[in-house]
């Protein structure tokens, strides 16, 4: 007997707004009562970039190339990097309630638990894939499958996708780079990093074989039996509400609120400092930007390519750092206090990590 059943949406090709506009609005639907635990198949008909909740998108990516090359670009609604998708990758996006008897309390245990059905239909195409934590589905040492959770409401998200091709060019010229050595070092960097069905194979398989095999092996691995349903009323007009929000300047750039958010490092006067740092963890890149007034931080924005729970940890974080010392180990018990009250989950990221990330953006070089 399965533990639950859950709906099936096999939306196929989609317009690239819709693939991440469309499980945050179950994520509410289901908050709302007018949901239900869901599994998307789908993919962009049109490329797209997406960025991370927690990035600044002008430091992040290359808006103009978007811009002049007809690429949409938006912020989705979980953490991580910004990313080049298009057609040549297959999304399983499942959204389900946070107390639902599927889903494990922590994040780490529900990453393991809800990738081994991509696992598995990689598998069964000749590809010995496997998890690697936080995150990743490998192939040897390289990454095959981009993954990300976040929690909106009630209900837990995961994005994630099969990649049958991928663009690397493209890749490289959509994100933010300091010139044109980096961006070379970025590329030689994906390519040894990076693969894909095709290059593992040397062909791309029948979408629609894969994709049957897939939704096979979430039902198994998750115990669940998915019936194939629709989008209501209800979702297709909420739909249509979110997308004014996905294009706003509002949405693209809250992340560069403050007036510290551009700051490299400079000294304002002999008592305030402002300074730019960013540490790479295992969990993703931190940069962290504080003004310090006497030794004590009176802004502080933190953003990066990382995950965290709950949606709003980072706004909490930065409000419990203010006023506190800017020393490592002030600032450490500050991060460890907000930890604990606001229950925050960051995989790879610890507390040290952004205490360390702050002295780096205080400390005079």
């Amino acid at each position: 007997m399965t533990l639950e059943t859950w709906r099936l949406l096999d939306l196929g090709p989609i317009e690239p707004i819709e693939t991440q506009i469309v499980y945050d609005m179950i994520a509410q639907g289901i908050t709302e009562g007018e949901s239900e635990n869901t599994l998307i198949i789908c993919w962009p008909a049109k490329p797209l970039v997406s960025l991370g909740y927690f990035q600044e998108l002008e430091a992040d990516i290359d808006t103009q190339f978007c811009r002049e090359n007809d690429i949409f670009f938006t912020r989705r609604v979980i953490g991580g990097g910004g990313v080049y998708l298009d057609d040549g990758q297959m999304f399983y996006q499942l959204i389900g309630r946070i107390d639902s008897p599927t889903t494990p309390k922590r994040i780490d245990d529900y990453y393991r638990k809800f990738l081994q059905a991509p696992v598995n239909s990689y598998r069964n195409m000749g590809i010995n894939a496997e998890f690697k934590p936080v995150n990743d589905l490998i192939v040897g040492e390289k990454k095959i499958s981009g993954n990300g959770a976040g929690d909106v409401g009630d209900a837990r998200i995961l994005t994630g996708n099969l990649i049958f091709d991928f663009n690397f060019d493209m890749m490289v010229k959509v994100l933010r780079v300091p010139d044109e050595k980096f961006r070379d070092k970025i590329a030689k960097s994906l390519r040894e990093r990076m693969t894909t069905v095709l290059l593992e194979t040397g062909s791309i398989p029948d979408r629609s074989e894969i994709k049957e095999d897939l939704i096979r092996q979430y039902e198994e691995t998750l115990d669940i039996e998915l019936t194939r349903g629709n989008l209501t009323n209800w979702e297709r007009k909420r739909m249509e509400d979110l997308r004014p929000k996905y294009v706003s300047d509002e949405w693209l750039h809250w992340r560069r609120g403050g007036r510290i958010s551009d700051a490299k490092k400079v000294r304002i006067s002999a008592t305030t400092i402002v300074g730019t740092a960013n540490y790479k963890a295992p969990g993703g890149l931190i940069r962290v930007t504080v003004e310090d007034v006497e030794n004590t931080i009176s802004e502080i924005v933190i953003s990066g390519d990382f995950f965290m729970l709950p949606i709003d940890a980072i706004t909490k974080l930065e409000s419990a750092l203010v006023g506190s010392g800017t020393s490592e180990q002030e600032a450490l018990a500050s991060v460890k206090r907000a930890y604990q009250e606001v229950n925050i989950e960051s995989p790879g990221i610890t507390p040290e990590d952004i205490a360390t990330a702050i002295k780096m953006a205080v400390e005079p070089k």
